[in-house]
């Protein structure tokens, strides 16, 4: 019997994060542009300087995620019922990021919208690590001949380690947000590294 594969999950997840990108954007307002110098330019633009550096980051936070969800279906071989409804509870959480992206747009340095922040982006790192364990450590999914040691020991590096700086992330904002939105910055920083070392690795499109 043939398994099902794995592609329309795929294909799904791209369109569903391809809005969550393009809502992002829709999040900065066009300001109103009355006295047309540099200063009234820089006027305008002065507000909206919270709202651009959140969208940049959570863009690339986005992103950062798509790559991990590309590479992690690229291992797995088939498709299970409980498979994809881990990837629903990912995109979920994913899809809630322009919300509270736009929020703390809005509140920067206010404690408890940072703190919304870093626990959305915790609560889909949790999805993330609960769909990576379900399919490459309790059922192997991707077929893979690596030891169970190994396939755990690889599940702590890259899920485990994760989620509890993103819970710390959170704690952090309820004391000191800016100190948060940093550590939230250099775990994305840490990501990026950790995918750029299979940057030459091949993968199908």
């Amino acid at each position: 019997m043939k398994l099902p594969s794995t592609n329309r999950i795929e294909a799904f997840s791209d369109g569903v994060i391809a809005i969550i990108v393009t809502l992002l954007v829709l999040e900065i307002k066009i300001p109103e542009f009355e006295e047309h110098t540099f200063a009234g330019f820089l006027a305008v633009m002065a507000p909206l300087v919270p709202k651009l550096i959140g969208f940049a980051f959570s863009f690339f936070t986005v992103a950062i995620f798509w790559v991990n969800h590309h590479n992690f279906f690229h291992r797995i071989k088939h498709a299970t019922w409980r498979l994809l409804w881990h990837n629903n509870l990912l995109l979920f959480f994913l899809s809630v990021v322009p919300f509270t992206t736009g929020f703390v747009g809005d509140y920067p340095t206010d404690r408890f919208v940072v703190a919304m922040y870093a626990l959305n982006l915790f609560l889909a790192g949790v999805a993330f690590s609960m769909m990576w364990h379900y399919a490459l450590v309790r059922s192997n999914l991707a077929g893979e001949s690596t030891s169970l040691a190994e396939r755990k020991r690889e599940y702590m590096q890259t899920g485990v380690y994760g989620m509890v700086l993103y819970a710390v992330a959170v704690g952090v904002a309820l004391i000191y947000p800016p100190a948060a939105l940093i550590m939230l910055v250099l775990l994305q920083l840490v990501y990026f590294f950790m995918n750029s070392k299979t940057a030459d690795v091949p993968l199908e499109a």
